[in-house]
């Protein structure tokens, strides 16, 4: 009896010291506690979407910011050169990158800010330097709205995102559901991309693309199935996500078809992907084929399809070149060798010097040349190995 009862408080104080684990995971060691009022609500928020994302405005101090709605973020963000105001440091987090990269920062709280008819007490953002790139956004919005309880339906076609806190509101909207786990406080579901081989993906509706696969869990599966390697169209070479915390390293890059991906007892086809650096994940895009319902307590995802089909055929043309920052500089990061920009004589690692005689210094001011589609464009690129070269494009974005 007695060793029973020795053997029982052990196990629940390694049980204790388990929770506790999970509960900071490397991450909060601070209280990421907000306020939500009223505390009784179901509330319809106007939602702006944008090259594939999803935007909110809040009102902080009277004033109007633009956040991105970021599944994939455990909090929010806001940036050390933004226009909003934060308190002075409450602590520090290991803060996770899109490419998987990690680095130690400060977390600080927001005053409170206004979404719909809610207000938000306390909330606590990460503080980071903003990437390089053109954004339209001043903050993040991370899944810690939902893990405090918060139900939520987001619709695209409708352009709202609904919130309750009423666990039965969406229960007579039907879909297909899976469920989801929490790792780093962010929702990852297990889903069945090769054949009989799951990997679990996050559901990140910060990504902009459809679906990603991380390049490890390929090979995994490439070992354990030889049929995984029927499903690679092209391997390259370079580097093209870039994350808070950097430009993924340069790495092979597979690309690939996935013809069926089951989501419950619905199926989505024909899927153009590629590997990347960070986590396997399925991206905004998802929601341009129907409304996702984010159940916290049950812990699941449900897809309603905006077309009443158990068949979904994506259209997600995949990019032939991708440009990443250098040096300050803009450089093809990578270019697939069966395309129209290769044949023109792009090779990974080419830095943009000029176009059409226009100097480009910076990777902000190639991002924000003015193309037109149809038009002829010269570019004047120093190579890999040091070498000046011309290449010229008779027909830009054809």
């Amino acid at each position: 009896m007695l060793c029973t009862r020795i053997l029982t408080t052990l196990m629940a104080a390694l049980a204790g010291l388990w929770a506790n684990a999970q509960k900071n995971d490397g991450m909060h060691r601070y209280s990421t506690d907000f306020t939500l009022s009223p505390t009784n609500f179901t509330d319809t928020i106007p939602i702006i979407i944008e090259d594939g994302q999803i935007y909110l405005t809040v009102s902080i101090d009277g004033r109007q910011y633009v956040f991105n709605l970021d599944t994939g973020s455990s909090q929010g963000v806001v940036y050390v050169d933004g226009p909003i105001r934060y308190s002075n440091p409450v602590g520090n987090v290991e803060s996770r990158d899109a490419n998987g990269k990690t680095d130690t920062i400060p977390v600080v709280r927001l005053p409170e800010m206004r979404i719909g008819n809610l207000s938000i007490g306390n909330y606590t953002c990460v503080l980071l330097k903003r990437p390089k790139g053109q954004y339209r956004y001043d903050g993040i919005i991370g899944f810690d709205l939902f893990n405090k309880g918060t139900h939520a339906k987001i619709d695209t076609h409708e352009k709202v995102l609904v919130v309750s806190n009423d666990k039965h509101c969406f229960s007579a909207d039907g879909g297909y559901v899976i469920r989801y786990r929490l790792r780093r406080f962010v929702p990852y579901v297990s889903l069945y991309p090769f054949n009989k081989q799951k990997e679990e993906m996050l559901f990140d509706t910060g990504s902009p693309e459809f679906l990603v696969i991380n390049d490890g869990s390929l090979e995994r599966m490439r070992k354990r199935d030889d049929s995984v390697s029927g499903f690679i169209e092209e391997e390259t070479h370079g580097q093209s996500a870039i994350a808070h915390h950097g430009t993924e390293e340069h790495r092979t890059i597979s690309y690939l078809t996935i013809p069926c991906l089951p989501w419950g007892e619905m199926v989505f086809r024909d899927i153009h992907t590629h590997t990347t650096q960070g986590s396997s994940k399925i991206g905004a895009p998802l929601l341009s084929y129907g409304s996702v319902v984010i159940d916290p307590k049950r812990k699941t995802l449900t897809f309603i399809p905006f077309e009443d089909r158990a068949e979904i055929t994506i259209d997600n043309k995949l990019q032939d070149i991708s440009y990443v920052p250098h040096n300050g500089r803009a450089m093809v990061g990578v270019v697939r060798y069966n395309s129209t920009p290769y044949r023109n004589g792009f090779r990974q690692g080419d830095i943009i010097l000029s176009i059409n005689s226009d100097e480009i210094y910076t990777f902000d001011a190639f991002r924000q040349y003015s193309f037109v589609r149809g038009e002829r464009y010269v570019f004047l690129l120093r190579t890999h190995e040091g070498m000046f070269k011309k290449v010229v494009v008779d027909s830009w974005g054809e």
